[in-house]
Order: C-alpha cells, then structure tokens, then sequence
C-alpha cells in the first residue's frame, strides 16, 4: 500500500491534510473518508489496507480543527466550513481519477457531516454513502438546563472550548485501540459552543430534509453505542429511499475498530462491490 500526504486548500483558503492511500494495481473505486470529532485520519489505517487490498483507493481528510488540518481544535465558525472541506476533497480526487466512481464514507462527526453533504450539494459525483454511527442522536440525554446555558454563552464566547466528555472505552471493546487513542498526540477532546450548535442545527437539517437524498446509502451502527445512539440511525434510515441499515449486537462506537471490524470491512466491501 502506498501512502502519500497531501494538502489542498478550500475556497476560503483553509489548508486541509489528506491520506492518499492507493492499490498498487488499477483502482476500482475511492473512497472517500470523514473521520468524527477530535480523532483524525491517520486513525483509518487498518480500514484503508482492507480495501487497498480490495482495488479501492482510500482518501482520508483531516477535518478542519483536527489531525494536520489547519484550525483551532474543536471549532469551527459554521458548518458549511466542513462541507467545503469534502467538497475540495472530491475536486481533488476527480482531477485524478476522471470516471472512477466515489464512495462516500463518514464516522460519527462525519456521518452528519457526510448526510449534510448529500442533502445540501446532491454531487453527481457521489456514486455512493457509507454512513457509520451517524451522530442524530447521543446515547445520553444532555440537561435542558445546560443546553440553555450552551445557547447563552455561545453568543458571548462562540469560540469557547470544553471538555466533549468523551470515554474513550466506550470507543471498542479492543483494548489496544483505546490505548492508542488515549497516547494518540493528534486527537483532542475539544469541542467549542459554536460547533456544538453548528452540529445541532445541521442534525435537525438531516431529520428534516433526508428525504432529499438520492444516492445509495448504506447505514450502520453498533448497539451497544454508549456514545452516540442507534436510535437516530434508525430514525433517519425511515427517511431515506435508497438504503440499506444494518445493526450489529455488542458493537461499541467504532464497529470498524471493534473486535468485529472483519465482519463491518466484508458487509461494507459487499454494499459497494454491487453498487
């Protein structure tokens, strides 16, 4: 497997790290990879040589804020700054492989950040979605008391950061990723109020427009989620028209760094090699 760093610029000139992780025979496929909060892309190396190994190409950016991407950690002014971000990541991909079909792959953060994407930019280049743990929904009920606190403040400090309170054993039950994340020197457990408000704004976006998508989308989720729930998955999967859900037992955040990963890599490969 081949990797190669590059960087590209979006239209607001913001400097965006990618992974070019390409087979050494012809490609197949891309996909296109979005990671979620505070981790970063170089976290997707076990998943990209699966399917290097399978003739898909993997990019994997580094959303703003995160990784080597430019970006104060954990903030963003609005969320159309991550949209952008994908979208200079297709243009860059296109410009190298003109016909070779795209797949769209999102985590967590990134899975709202892919559904937003579908919804709001409806690419033609976008042959099809991979969407894992979709942050709709958080498996734990946030206080209304501390949600009206978040909406006063963020218009005093919009750029002010907290701790996101992420566990990082309910990431996987493979006590050596969690390890790794926890000594990982590029992840942060940043969040400001400003992208807090940005992701719910954008979540009631796909609850109200997922209708809306037309690309083939595969969604998945672990039940045994203590981070994000699978409640939301499902919710949004009855809105969509072209779609298949999956739902793994005793998976944790991150199916594709579980100790079933092999089963979420074959299920995934599977849904894109019929597309």
């Amino acid at each position: 497997m081949k990797i190669s760093e590059k960087t590209i610029f979006t239209s607001r000139g913001n400097k965006i790290f990618i992974r070019e992780c390409k087979p050494k025979n012809l490609q197949e496929k891309n996909i296109l990879l979005i990671h979620g909060l505070g981790e970063h892309s170089g976290r997707y190396k076990e998943f990209a040589e699966f399917f290097i190994k399978n003739g898909i190409g993997v990019y994997a950016l580094d959303l703003q804020g995160h990784g080597k991407s430019d970006g104060k950690r954990g903030h963003i002014k609005s969320f159309e700054e991550y949209l952008e971000s994908v979208e200079s990541s297709l243009i860059f991909i296109r410009k190298k492989f003109l016909e070779t079909p795209i797949i769209l792959f999102g985590h967590s953060l990134g899975g709202l950040i892919g559904l937003n994407f579908l919804i709001e930019r409806e690419s033609k280049e976008i042959e099809s979605a991979v969407i894992s743990s979709p942050w709709i929904e958080t498996a734990i009920k946030i206080p209304e008391y501390l949600i009206l606190l978040q909406k006063v403040l963020k218009r005093i400090f919009p750029s002010l950061r907290l701790n996101n309170r992420l566990i990082s054993n309910h990431l996987s039950k493979n006590k050596d990723v969690v390890s790794k994340y926890d000594k990982d020197e590029l992840v942060h457990n940043k969040i400001s109020l400003n992208l807090y408000s940005e992701v719910m704004k954008s979540i009631d976006n796909v609850k109200e427009k997922a209708s809306r998508i037309k690309a083939k989308t595969f969604l998945y989720h672990g039940m045994s989620d203590k981070i994000i729930s699978s409640k939301g998955t499902i919710q949004i999967s009855k809105l969509l028209k072209s779609h298949k859900l999956k739902l793994y037992d005793n998976v944790y955040h991150e199916p594709h760094n579980d100790l079933e990963k092999e089963e979420i890599y074959q299920d995934i490969l599977e849904f894109i090699k019929k597309i």
